[in-house]
């Protein structure tokens, strides 16, 4: 099937990472060229023009600047004492470094350091490969590029994507706002820890958090593909298996050596690009489980080490739903005085309850403990006990279980992301058939 060159000027460009909702156009890198479409002002573009005439609004910067900001409000509204605002001043030095960086960012340069991949290599213009409809552009900065012909499906495709894009940062924002939140918890005990301990509180944690991180989200991203490719809209579309499996050689020119790239296929190795990539570790997941009677055992799943070595191990508490229950009990016996506790069958029954070991921090907390018979006093300090057990096991429980969901939050986000290569895909699709001619200059065979 013949397929169109690419002439400046006609072609729409759609990006995997654009936050803007309209398509751009593609347009020359080269500084001389002499092969035109139709006039002098379309030059046929080749795999060494790696420009659009507007610049995207990129999704790359904006995540970096949006999840630094959310990171370091987080962590001010955390901070308390000097050494909080000093961290917090240190985050915002840096997070107006990158203000900086994406007020200003162009395309230009992380599209020069990109690749065409599936040119037409067998056809040269000026001395270069050229470039047909079938051919991607992957971006310096891990963007898919791809010519659209139709108008119409290149607003819908670019559209659709900026949208999830928009999500995508959205989320990514409240998993760094946590990320920065519950920071300084992850440093409690620091002071009185072993050499080892302190080294792991201080880095090997969050290193571990990472590598389990990026395992997670490598084996959830693989798992989404597979589904999209065997069961989804996509299962028969070229352009997605193309972006998840189509490797080629390219010459490096610093090395001068040949190096085989890919054009967006799932891979485990990744530098972190947020703070949750960090923070957001296997410590964020915990598990609730009702136990017999009034027990649920809750078990966080945490990193530690054994001989220096990384290992993993659980870490199990229980809580004692009566907490409240005894509140209220107490708060019923209250106003008692020492003979009609003598005979009241529940405070006989707490009394029993206390010496078996039932209750060793109202036992532990009372002033004049007597074990063979109940007083106004112990009814006190039990009341007090029992209310800020309450109050610890929900703060306890709360906050785990916000970890817990901040642990997911990330991977929501890579739904998203996901959903935008397939937008992609099936934008292509249908421009093919709202333009299947393109332009007038075709070659008989895509790519070579």
């Amino acid at each position: 099937m013949a397929v169109s060159y690419i002439p400046e000027g006609k072609v729409f460009a759609v990006c995997t990472f654009q936050l803007s909702s309209a398509p751009q156009k593609f347009s020359h890198s080269r500084s001389t060229f002499n092969v035109y479409y139709e006039n002098k002002k379309q030059p046929v573009l080749t795999v060494e023009d790696k420009n659009v005439m507007v610049e995207f609004k990129c999704k790359s910067p904006a995540n970096m600047i949006g999840s630094l900001l959310a990171f370091g409000a987080g962590l001010l509204l955390f901070a308390t004492g000097p050494i909080g605002w000093v961290i917090a001043a240190a985050v915002a030095v840096v997070v107006v470094g990158v203000a900086i960086a994406i007020i200003t960012h162009k395309c230009t340069d992380p599209l020069n350091g990109g690749n065409w991949f599936l040119a037409h290599n067998s056809v040269k213009i000026n001395k270069v490969s050229a470039i047909t409809r079938s051919s991607i552009l992957k971006c310096g900065n891990q963007g898919i590029l791809t010519p659209f012909f139709d108008e119409a499906s290149a607003n819908a495709a670019a559209s659709s994507i900026a949208n999830k894009n928009r999500w995508e940062l959205g989320i990514n924002v409240v998993a760094s706002f946590g990320a920065g939140f519950f920071l300084p918890s992850a440093f409690t005990g620091f002071g009185t820890a072993t050499v080892a301990g302190k080294v792991w509180l201080a880095g090997g944690r969050f290193i571990a958090g990472f590598a389990v991180f990026s395992g997670i989200n490598y084996a959830f991203r693989g798992g989404m593909r597979w589904g999209h490719e065997t069961f989804g809209d996509v299962s028969d579309n070229t352009t997605y298996d193309q972006m998840n499996n189509h490797s080629e050689d390219f010459v490096n020119s610093k090395t001068g050596k040949a190096e085989q790239r890919d054009i967006d296929q799932n891979s485990l190795l990744g530098a972190p690009s947020k703070p949750d990539d960090f923070v957001q570790d296997s410590e964020d997941i915990i598990q609730i489980k009702k136990e017999s009677g009034p027990w649920y055992k809750i078990t966080s799943y945490k990193k530690g080490t054994v001989a220096g070595k990384i290992t993993n191990i659980v870490e199990s508490r229980r809580v004692h739903v009566n907490n409240v229950n005894l509140q209220r009990q107490l708060e019923g016996l209250d106003g008692l005085n020492r003979q009609q506790l003598r005979t009241n069958p529940l405070a006989r029954q707490l009394l029993n309850d206390l010496n078996s070991g039932r209750y060793p921090e109202w036992r532990n907390a009372a002033t004049h403990y007597n074990s063979g018979r109940m007083n106004p006093s112990m009814i006190d300090d039990g009341r007090m006990v029992a209310a800020s057990n309450s109050r610890n096991s929900l703060k306890s429980l709360t906050s785990n279980s916000v970890q817990g969901v901040l642990f997911l939050i990330p991977f929501i986000g890579t739904i998203f992301s996901e959903e935008a290569r397939v937008d992609l895909a099936q934008g292509m699709a249908a421009d093919l058939a709202a333009e299947p001619n393109g332009s007038k200059l075709v070659a008989k065979t895509p790519v070579d």
